[in-house]
């Protein structure tokens, strides 16, 4: 028998499988999200990633994705999984939740997601006490990698990149509007397209501009989400999950410490403290 935890934002799914005799194998897929794929396709991506023998030895399975914070979302990702999985316990959560635990167990503090997406939610004893909507990448997400992504691409084809960091953007994206207007505005998953340019920003951080994008994408996050929220800022330390926040941490740390904010951990992704948090 094994036990599946799986940790999903809108670009890759994390598949850690826990066998019984304490070994843990470790796969990768699509991102799951359920907003930009139906059951079919969440069906399709698992029966070639795992093996029929591993599947049916399954008895539990924690599911934690981007998308999942509504019922009906949660619904159609757990009917996807019972019908791959049809002997496990399913339990389908938020990635917010996924952030919570991970970052402070049954503990209390803010979670924040910076990833493809972002979001962010005060967590105590495991369970979320207050929360704002992000909107997603087209509303909000800021500071997330579709957002900052979006930021590159608006600022190269408006011209308000300089043009020592513009040519160096040509170089890494080799970029054609005629491309990236398709990709956004009639392809699936434009998120994971935007984010797909944020590792450009983090190759070039030392630069003014790309500095300068940075802090205000980071500025507008903790301005727009996290002080929306009416914690106490001296009884809640602020945690971070994501690959955003884990490689611009310098920047994300100096703007919380100039708000008064109390940093906890920033994390690249909360695998580990999910291990951490369902060992028992």
């Amino acid at each position: 028998m094994s036990i599946i935890i799986a940790d999903s934002g809108s670009t890759k799914t994390q598949w850690n499988i826990l066998n019984s005799n304490g070994d843990i194998e470790e796969l990768f897929s699509i991102g799951i999200n359920p907003y930009f794929i139906n059951k079919e396709d969440i069906e399709k991506t698992i029966l070639r990633l795992i093996d029929v023998s591993k599947r049916e030895s399954v008895r539990r399975l924690y599911f934690y994705g981007s998308g999942c914070s509504a019922k009906d979302q949660c619904d159609l990702v757990s009917s996807a999984l019972q019908t791959v999985f049809p002997l496990a316990k399913i339990e389908v959560h938020s990635d917010l939740l996924a952030a919570g635990r991970a970052l402070f167990g049954d503990s209390k503090g803010v979670a924040c997601i910076l990833g493809t997406g972002s979001n962010v939610a005060v967590y105590e004893n495991n369970i979320f006490t207050e929360n704002i909507n992000s909107l997603g990448y087209i509303i909000g997400d800021q500071a997330s990698g579709a957002y900052i992504g979006k930021e590159l691409v608006r600022a190269y084809f408006q011209k308000d990149m300089p043009a020592d960091i513009r040519s160096k953007f040509e170089e890494y994206s080799n970029i054609k509007l005629s491309e990236v207007l398709d990709k956004v505005y009639k392809r699936k998953f434009p998120n994971r397209y935007l984010a797909g340019f944020t590792p450009f920003a983090s190759q070039y951080i030392d630069n003014e501009f790309i500095n300068s994008l940075i802090s205000d994408a980071i500025d507008k996050f903790i301005n727009l989400q996290l002080g929306s929220l009416s914690f106490d800022k001296s009884y809640y330390k602020v945690g971070f999950v994501g690959s955003v926040a884990y490689y611009f941490k310098d920047i994300l740390i100096k703007a919380l410490n100039n708000n008064d904010y109390q940093v906890g951990k920033i994390i690249k992704a909360p695998m580990e403290g999910l291990l951490d948090y369902h060992a028992d």
